[in-house]
């Protein structure tokens, strides 16, 4: 089923380049309310899995709150090197000597994986993703990350695996959590929209593009879910449009 406005996504492939549509007024087309019920209507369940409190203040990890404040300082120092891609065989170096020291802090692990995909030492990302996986199986971030891994080398089918077969955040934390931070939701979402274009189910991409849209429709992860729901919703209508010309 089509839920863009089809008038509208022809109009701008003739006016534009495919390349630089304008993915949010087209996304703007789409009727929110239908999707949703359809959604409703065929997975009931996941209704009572769908409410939850966003907070960008930051919520500590157990193990993490552990860490002598000064050693956290000092690790996130390193972090902050990692994003800025600083130096990074010195800080994988000590980020591996930090995890040798707290093996139970996941986060030294999610920053470790991170700073080996920045380097491109592409075997020691995963095999970290694995290992983190592995030994907190209940670690979101994780669980995004090795999730995006997968959609990014076209093992999409694994996903599922490595969610459980749970497709709302709130099905990945205890009972009686109703507050998350917005970094975790951002990033499940992101990859559970991607991850629905993969197999096919529309309604379910668009699900998640809706909340990441709510959150900031402007943000990079927003705006590449919304170019691959176009993507998908233009493939869709020039397969319809063969069709017709049998």
């Amino acid at each position: 089923m089509n839920y863009i406005n089809q008038y509208e996504l022809i109009k701008s492939t003739l006016n534009t380049d495919v390349e630089f549509l304008d993915h949010k007024k087209l996304l703007s087309t789409v009727n929110r309310t239908k999707i949703i019920k359809k959604i409703e209507k065929i997975n009931p369940e996941i209704i009572k899995y769908g409410k939850f409190y966003i907070t960008e203040l930051p919520i500590e990890e157990e193990k993490w709150s552990l860490i002598k404040k000064s050693e956290k300082k000092r690790i996130l120092r390193l972090y902050e090197k990692v994003k800025k891609s600083l130096n990074l065989d010195n800080v994988i170096k000590e980020l591996i000597e930090y995890k040798t020291k707290y093996p139970n802090v996941p986060t030294i692990y999610n920053y470790l994986g991170i700073a080996y995909e920045r380097a491109c030492q592409t075997k020691n990302y995963y095999d970290t993703l694995i290992e983190t996986n592995e030994i907190f199986p209940d670690y979101i971030f994780g669980k995004i990350s090795l999730s995006e891994y997968y959609l990014n080398h076209n093992k999409y089918k694994k996903i599922s695996g490595v969610l459980d077969n749970k497709f709302e955040i709130t099905q990945h934390y205890p009972t009686g959590t109703d507050v998350y931070h917005i970094s975790a939701v951002r990033g499940f979402y992101y990859v559970t929209g991607r991850y629905f274009l993969n197999i096919g189910k529309i309604e379910m991409a668009y699900k998640s593009y809706f909340l990441l849209s709510d959150i900031n429709i402007d943000h990079k992860t927003t705006e590449i879910l919304g170019q691959e729901i176009i993507a998908y919703e233009l493939h869709n209508l020039k397969r319809t449009i063969d069709k017709q010309k049998k």
